[in-house]
């Protein structure tokens, strides 16, 4: 008999001929062999290698069919060093936002100035990492809503010191030579003794214990289901931890029954006109544009923590919020403002695309994103704005949606300027920027250089008017830099003057973010304090000198005379590097990054 034919055999291989119920009358006892049967050709249709991903990926994602099993599968998943179990338990609400801008800043990293991955992963997959006698209870807080403590179990990691010490420089190899520091034989002898002292690790359940005013606290996640499935909340979990610590009381799960708003803008509309009330405590409209994630963190956690300190009027309120949408596909919108209207003691602030009218000196005053912060610009600022997402119909605004387009905005741009050498060009980055390079990784060995909100000058804690201010603008408002000149293009004497500032800033600023971080991480696990001679020049090379001895940092850039050091309170937070240069002092500071002047005392 050929394949294909409407025949069939029985057990000894006789042709069948009685007839076969309708479809839908099928007797339930060949119910096993319909499913073996479309098993098996799902198997020849996909293939091993789509079977494999099915095994190894896809089984992994989905959440659990329970709070425990989704705790557990993340708490397995990472003593397995396995992410995609991880990734696969944690809620979609909440993280899958953030997969773009993880993809788009992984752009950032170049070949010699980043970490290699996969040798951390080799590094990682070096390291013994064992979970035993897990044992955890569940508690139902709420429906779809649950805690999930660890009652007992112990986490152990352990290695050979050696392997792990020379695959970790390895991996770090890049970052060491782009910062010109690369550890010398001591560094390495020293990074295997403490590995050694510190190796086979671990911690049990009943270690992470903590009392409260409640009584003794279990370490805990918090799981929530979503679509039928249970997932870990980073978000509850937060919140619950939060609420603990305080004593507090949590709020209820918000309803199902509100389906969002019929377009992006209401969504984004909504959103505006209900955080005045923020301030009296009443969240309700917030609640209500938020996102599944959010909505039920606001209306369990948030609402409570507002309700104790609302105060009885906010004095603010919105005239009009109304928006133009871009759709980003995915069901997500991005909400650019058309005009934002806001009135706080009287006086009104009026926000049109990127630029703000506001009151200063009694007189309303403009200032356009392009003209106060061009480099804000160039990073993609003026194409930013709330991110509203569609669930089960409706719009709502995403919080973490809105963050996540915004690192993968700055992301996706910042690759490009660096891409394009603009970050290793004084000249655009003082025009751009006003000397600061944006706190990006990788960016000519200058990352962490102050914050978004301080660049280029815009400063939005004094006057509305987002001017650099008069330490960087002349009286006309073009950049001073100083000597007669303005930068602008028509200036003779821009030239002259960037050559100056490239000659001497530019160096002892890269010279002060070097010290700046190699103090920073000597307070990450500190281990005595610093004194005013941690810091120090020999030889034409900066020295710095801990409780444990002392290890070169870097040359001292041509023009810098004299390093002094501060060490505030010992933790990390308020030390003080200063450098004398030709051109005067100028300073670190964890809080100011560097800046012309002294340190203070």
């Amino acid at each position: 008999m050929a394949w294909g034919q409407d025949s069939a055999l029985d057990a000894e291989g006789n042709p069948l001929t009685g007839e076969f119920a309708p479809v839908g009358e099928q007797p339930r006892r060949r119910r096993t062999g319909l499913w073996v049967g479309a098993g098996v050709a799902a198997v020849v249709v996909i293939g091993a290698g789509g079977y494999a991903a099915w095994a190894t990926v896809l089984s992994k994602l989905g959440g659990a069919s329970s709070p425990d099993a989704a705790v557990s599968q993340l708490l397995q998943g990472a003593a397995d060093k396995d992410g995609v179990a991880v990734y696969g338990v944690l809620a979609p609400s909440e993280v899958k936002s953030f997969g773009d801008a993880m993809d788009s800043l992984g752009d950032l990293r170049g070949d010699e100035q980043y970490l290699d991955p996969e040798k951390v992963a080799d590094a990682l997959d070096a390291l013994q990492v064992e979970l035993k006698g897990l044992d955890l209870v569940v508690e139902e807080v709420d429906e779809g809503l649950a805690k999930v403590r660890i009652a007992e179990g112990t986490l152990t990691v352990d290695g050979e010191a050696e392997e792990l010490t020379d695959l970790m420089l390895d991996a770090f190899a890049p970052v060491f030579e782009a910062a010109g520091q690369a550890p010398s034989d001591e560094d390495r002898a020293e990074a295997v003794d403490e590995l050694e002292a510190a190796l086979p690790w671990s911690v049990s359940a009943d270690e992470l214990t903590w009392d409260t005013e409640a009584g003794e606290e279990q370490p805990f996640l918090m799981a929530v289901e979503e679509g039928g499935d249970w997932y870990v909340s980073p978000l509850m979990t937060i919140g619950e931890y939060v609420t603990v610590a305080q004593g507090g009381q949590r709020g209820a799960m918000p309803s199902d029954d509100d389906k969002g708003f019929s377009s992006s803008q209401d969504a984004g509309t909504a959103f505006v006109e209900a955080l005045p009330a923020l301030a009296t405590g009443d969240l309700d409209a917030l609640t209500q544009a938020l996102s599944v994630g959010e909505r039920r963190f606001v209306s369990v956690y948030v609402s409570q923590w507002v309700g104790e300190t609302g105060s009885d009027d906010s004095g603010v309120s919105v005239g009009s919020a109304t928006f133009t949408s871009k759709d980003l596909g995915s069901g997500r919108a991005l909400l650019l403002p058309e005009k934002i209207s806001i009135t706080s003691d009287g006086e009104e602030a009026t926000l049109e695309g990127t630029c703000l009218t506001a009151p200063s000196g009694g007189e309303p005053r403009k200032a356009c994103l392009e003209d106060s912060a061009p480099g804000l610009v160039e990073l993609g600022l003026d194409e930013w704005g709330l991110i509203a997402v569609k669930e089960d119909g409706g719009w709502r605004v995403s919080v973490l949606a809105t963050l996540a387009h915004l690192a993968e905005t700055i992301g996706e741009n910042g690759a490009r300027l660096q891409a394009e050498g603009k970050f290793e060009d004084p000249e655009w980055v003082e025009k751009n920027f006003g000397g600061a390079v944006p706190g990006l990784p990788g960016l000519g060995g200058l990352g962490g250089l102050g914050g978004l909100g301080e660049l280029g000058g815009l400063d939005t804690s004094g006057d509305w008017s987002g001017g650099a201010g008069d330490d960087w603008l002349d009286d006309s408002g073009d950049l001073d830099l100083g000597d007669g000149t303005d930068g602008t293009a028509d200036d003779p004497a821009d030239d002259d003057a960037l050559d100056d500032w490239d000659d001497g800033a530019w160096a002892v600023q890269s010279d002060l973010f070097s010290l700046g971080i190699e103090v920073s991480m000597y307070y990450i696990d500190p281990k005595g304090d610093l004194t005013p001679n941690a810091l120090s020049i020999k030889d034409g090379t900066y020295v710095f000198t801990t409780p444990d001895g002392s290890r070169e940092v870097s040359e001292v850039s041509e023009g810098v005379s004299a390093v002094r050091f501060v060490p505030g309170s010992n933790d990390g937070s308020d030390f003080c590097v200063e450098l004398q240069s030709a051109d005067g002092p100028w300073s670190y500071t964890p809080q100011g990054s560097a800046t012309e002047g002294g340190c203070e005392g």
